[in-house]
């Protein structure tokens, strides 16, 4: 039987989307919100439903454990499980830590909840302590963003605000970005860090200089947000957002804006802009029909661009290349919990995904084999 056509080639000894499989868990009792590799040394962190600041020490091999009922034989392979003493609980926080943002030094991160406290931490390498906390919003604070200079934070919450902070010092607020008339769910700067964008709820875009805190100009994804009629309220909105390493793309997450309630508000979608222009230029989608949500996105440095997602009735990777609409590959999850986050490891061979189920898990991406000669393939 022939191999389905592949859609996708990636280079000899890149990393293969078709070849993604789950190499590891590193649980929790508690849905993850999100996480995110330290890209200068072995840890990975998250944020949790739950008061803490979780660190993984990836340097500890995970173990397979022996199963519950040893004369029965498992149908599938167990996947390893990462050490309990991998883990490092880090306090704080009053409330679920939804944002986190690691420092180009490699030593601070910061990090944001729900009841609107901004943390920021020294030692992150050794042994993480909170440098000084503050109140940076009324409400929740959805997520922070550290300047690459390191001088800055952004902070964007439900309070409709965006503020930009001192990070040396006792966090003296330097900019309030007002605009947003609803939840601001994403923050980022731009990697020249001179810009910084925001998202929010109804689908809008704010691109504001970094220096003096005015708004350069919008850019729109409201095909990211609807009105439920049913619930009367807004539904939708930019759940996930990253630049591209030059910064000349940005990608939004989401889903359409199909009414089907508060939950589920349409098929999933990752919008891709270019960064001069501030045009649309593709709306990217799974190839088949999912009431479900995309959460998180990442450009692959192999030139793929990677989501995570889902719904409460399973959850997915999803793989496109920018020039296309439709994906490529996917990835149905065992577990029916879907992706919140997805981030990618400083190698770019291996996706963590934060799971709503309460797990991390680790998804490794093989290198990519030779490509066959054509003259193989006919005598084959």
């Amino acid at each position: 039987m022939s191999e389905p056509e592949r859609k996708f080639t990636p280079k000899e000894g890149a990393a293969d989307p078709y070849a993604t499989r789950l190499v590891a868990e590193l649980p929790h009792d508690r849905g993850i919100l999100t996480c995110h590799y330290d890209p200068a040394a072995p840890f990975l962190f998250a944020g949790a439903r739950d008061y803490l600041l979780h660190r993984w020490d990836l340097s500890k091999e995970p173990v397979v454990e022996p199963p519950a009922d040893p004369k029965k034989k498992p149908k599938t392979p167990p996947v390893p499980v990462a050490p309990a003493d991998s883990r490092t609980e880090l306090a704080g926080h009053d409330s679920w830590v939804a944002g986190i943002s690691l420092f180009e030094d490699g030593q601070r991160m910061a990090t944001g909840d729900f009841v609107g406290r901004a943390i920021l931490w020294s030692d992150r390498a050794g042994t993480p302590k909170p440098h000084f906390a503050w109140e940076a919003h009324k409400g929740s604070i959805r997520k922070v963003s550290a300047s690459p200079d390191g001088e800055l934070l952004a902070t964007a919450g439900n309070d409709g605000a965006v503020r930009l902070w001192q990070t040396n010092g006792e966090g003296k607020l330097v900019h309030e970005l007002l605009g947003h008339d609803c939840h601001v769910y994403h923050v980022a700067f731009h990697p020249d860090g001179k810009s910084l964008v925001s998202a929010d709820l109804k689908g809008r875009l704010k691109h504001w200089d970094a220096k003096t805190g005015k708004l350069i100009r919008e850019l729109d994804a409201s095909l990211l947000h609807t009105y439920s009629v049913k619930y009367e309220v807004d539904v939708g909105g930019i759940r996930g957002m990253n630049f591209n390493a030059d910064g000349s793309k940005l990608c939004c997450a989401g889903a359409t804006g199909e009414d089907k309630g508060i939950a589920h508000s349409g098929d999933a979608r990752v919008l891709l802009f270019d960064w001069e222009s501030g045009k649309l230029e593709k709306a990217l989608r799974p190839e088949k029909k999912e009431v479900c949500t995309a959460w998180g996105v990442q450009f692959h440095p192999n030139g793929f661009i990677v989501a995570s997602g889902g719904s409460r009735t399973g959850g997915f990777l999803w793989f496109w290349k920018p020039d296309d609409e439709v994906a490529f590959h996917m990835l149905r999850f065992k577990q029916r919990a879907p992706g919140f986050d997805v981030d990618l490891s400083p190698d770019g061979k291996t996706l963590a995904v934060a799971n709503h189920d309460g797990a991390i898990r680790l998804y490794e991406m093989a290198e990519a084999a030779p490509e066959t000669p054509e003259s193989e393939k006919q005598d084959a």
